[in-house]
């Protein structure tokens, strides 16, 4: 008998090939729990981004393939589901600074469709509900319109008079936009019948009023709205109507919260209908009797939405009768009788001409490609950041090449992929610049950052420039209509080098400038002098210094009393505030040192507003919030822990008094417990709330 016939032996090797199964799917559990966890969080930001500051960052196609892939993931590995999945999620949840409505009918998000094959499988999915057979049930028939891009709302009208407008927020609860909606033109205040009915669509903004709001926030030097739908959701989300009512908003109104009065059965009876109360809708819609009759409709908008006069991403394909809507069903997340038909992003195929280096405020090279210039979603480009060396290594950009380029979220230009296939062999690698392209002086690549530095803060003109530009900044000292083109213009005059110089400008300097009159000069001395009164968190902002963003600048002010006192501040006190680690406290030191005499000018020049001092029964006491509330919002509980004095913090640390743990609490409860620091379970905190406010 040899070796490998031993029966000892067979056993060993299958216990053997036993163990290393096991190890082998504790990794990949591993692995796919830990992508699981990476998914949420990018989704939770995406989602934040999107609906709550109106800011997205990718595009629609790029955010849908995170959550497929997560729900794929979920699917596969049932044990690391929860319950409040962003899968399981609607929008997000309401802006604190907004009263509440809870819908009486939840605002759903719509599933996604990206080709025919996907449609085909909506429609087995929708039919399955109705037996094995596939047979089509009578009245089966698809209602299609346009997907608008713009924001959901919600419009409840009792007795024919609008008495309440909200936003979809996390589908359950919204933000309560009355007063705003209520200035629109285009929403009817009254019904032509007093009917009580809950009526849901969709805000929008056209091209063309986009363009010339645009223009105007140009000529007032504010900031440009990135696209349509965003400039629609910050417009009216704003705590002052009558700004909204200077916005050219638009509605089309397309589905039902309870019926109430609406006594129709059809969605294409719906928008019959709601035309007749003299409530718009989109008048291009179709019902289709099978799948192919949607392809056709799709290509044939897909190919015409360029001269639509407003955005859309796609079309919606609903049942049209709703006795069969109702059978069919909803998820937690979407109906399963309606479905996004979404194109993909155009792609446009453009040269790279060259890639230029741009020097940021704190010495940062920023490579940017320069193209020919080519059409994107209706928009010429005709330059994108590369955004890093690692980018560009990625891409592996060269100049020359031809590149695909997208529109990402349909706003910001980025190239999707190099066609190497096109590629001239004779291309070399890109390499960054060891100089500085501003001053000349030879860059550094400091640990842990990624990308390169120009040392030179003190000459370097780019960096001078766009200090003084974010100086003068909304977030910084808001220094209104005192935009870029001036500050440069004061640069060359020599008038300007420090912040503290803004201060000595005089109208007699100004009216020496091409397109200048006496009353602008006036308008920018005032705006200027007015800013010798602010707080001290802004100037801290405003002073640009390396790894210091705004939330940290107001940490740091929280722990000064003047802003001398950062002339004496210590790295050991420096690392007592929350988000300073070496990197961040040195960077700060550093600062100090070589900007002494500015900050001293800036000190006798500024009024500082007086600090509101904290004060209450848990003053000195440090919270840490984690996971999610049920009875409350995290801003809200953020407000009353701070209203009683205390402080909260991103993290946990030794430093941390109490953490109070929602559902779906994690690292940091662990970390909590490890320290041996204290928890306060939801009932918990209600109860300390109520004893420390008596």
């Amino acid at each position: 008998m040899s070796h490998a016939d031993c029966p000892l032996s067979c056993k060993k090797n299958e216990l053997f090939s036993e163990l290393n199964l096991k190890r082998l799917k504790k990794d990949i559990d591993s692995h796919a729990r830990q992508r699981i966890e990476d998914l949420r969080r990018q989704i939770e930001e995406h989602n934040r981004l999107y609906y709550e500051l109106d800011q997205p960052t990718i595009s629609d196609a790029e955010y849908d393939n995170l959550v497929r892939e997560l729900k794929s993931l979920e699917k596969k590995h049932p044990e690391f589901q929860i319950q409040k999945s962003v899968t399981q999620k609607v929008g997000a949840k309401p802006r604190a600074d907004f009263a509440k409505v809870k819908h009486n009918v939840r605002m759903m998000s719509l599933d996604n469709a990206y080709s025919e094959a996907e449609m085909m499988d909506f429609e087995k999915r929708a039919l399955k509900n109705f037996g094995s057979s596939g047979d089509r049930p009578k009245g089966w028939k698809y209602f299609v319109e346009y997907k608008m891009d713009g924001l959901a709302i919600e419009l409840i009208y009792r007795k024919g008079k609008l008495e309440k407008a909200s936003t979809r927020g996390d589908g359950e609860v919204g933000e309560d936009i009355t007063e705003n909606v209520l200035t629109l033109s285009t929403v009817p205040k009254t019904l032509k019948t007093p009917l009580n009915l809950e009526i849901r669509g969709e805000i929008f903004i056209e091209k063309k009023d986009f363009e010339n709001l645009n223009k105007e926030r140009q000529r007032e030097d504010l900031p440009t709205f990135a696209n349509p739908r965003n400039a629609a959701a910050g417009s009216l989300r704003q705590l002052d109507s009558n700004v909204t009512a200077k916005r050219p908003l638009k509605m089309f109104c397309y589905g039902l919260g309870l019926p109430l009065d609406c006594k129709v059965r059809e969605q294409s009876e719906l928008i019959s209908f709601l035309s007749q109360l003299n409530l718009p809708t989109n008048p291009h819609h179709a019902l289709c009797s099978k799948m192919e009759e949607v392809f056709e409709f799709y290509h044939r908008v897909r190919q015409n939405r360029e001269a639509l006069p407003y955005e859309i991403d796609g079309i919606v394909v609903k049942l049209n009768d709703f006795r069969l809507q109702e059978e069919i069903g909803s998820t937690s997340h979407h109906p399963r009788w309606a479905t996004a038909f979404k194109f993909d992003p155009p792609i446009a195929v453009t040269k790279l001409k060259d890639i230029q280096i741009q020097v940021g405020r704190t010495g940062v090279l920023t490579p940017v490609a320069i193209l020919e210039p080519v059409s994107v979603s209706g928009v010429t480009v005709g330059n994108c950041t590369l955004h890093n060396e690692e980018e560009i290594e990625r891409l592996d950009v060269r100049i020359g090449d031809i590149v695909e380029l997208v529109r990402s979220g349909d706003v910001i230009p980025k190239i999707l992929r190099v066609r190497e296939d096109d590629r001239k062999k004779s291309l070399p690698k890109y390499k960054m610049p060891e100089m500085c392209p501003s001053c000349g002086t030879k860059v550094v690549q400091e640990e842990g950052f990624v990308g390169r530095r120009c040392p030179n803060t003190k000459g370097c003109p780019a960096q001078i420039l766009g200090r003084l530009i974010h100086f003068a900044s909304k977030d910084a000292l808001n220094m209104e209509g005192v935009g870029p083109q001036w500050i440069a213009q004061f640069i060359q005059r020599n008038w300007l080098k420090n912040p503290s110089d803004f201060f000595a400008l005089t109208e007699q300097q100004l009216l020496t400038l091409d397109r200048m009159g006496e009353k602008l000069a006036q308008k920018l001395i005032a705006s200027i002098q007015s800013r010798r009164d602010t707080t001290l968190g802004r100037v801290l902002y405003g002073l640009g210094i390396f790894h210091v963003g705004e939330t940290l600048a107001h940490k740091l002010a929280d722990r000064l009393h003047s802003l001398s006192d950062l002339l004496k501040i210590t790295k050991e006190q420096l690392l007592e505030i929350e988000d300073v680690g070496e990197v961040v406290a040195d960077a700060i030191l550093k600062f100090v040192k070589e900007n002494a005499a500015e900050i001293k000018k800036l000190e006798m020049l500024i009024t500082f507003q007086a600090r509101k001092e904290k004060s209450g029964p848990w003053l000195g006491m440090n919270f840490v919030l984690t996971g999610a509330l049920s009875s409350m919002t995290r801003s809200e509980a953020q407000t009353q822990i701070e209203d009683l004095g205390g402080t909260i913090q991103s993290s946990v640390s030794k430093t941390t008094s109490v953490v109070v743990v929602g559902e779906d609490a994690g690292s940091k409860l662990a970390k909590a417990e490890k320290l041996g620091i204290a928890t306060w379970d939801e009932k918990r905190f209600g109860k300390e709330l109520k004893n420390a406010r008596s």
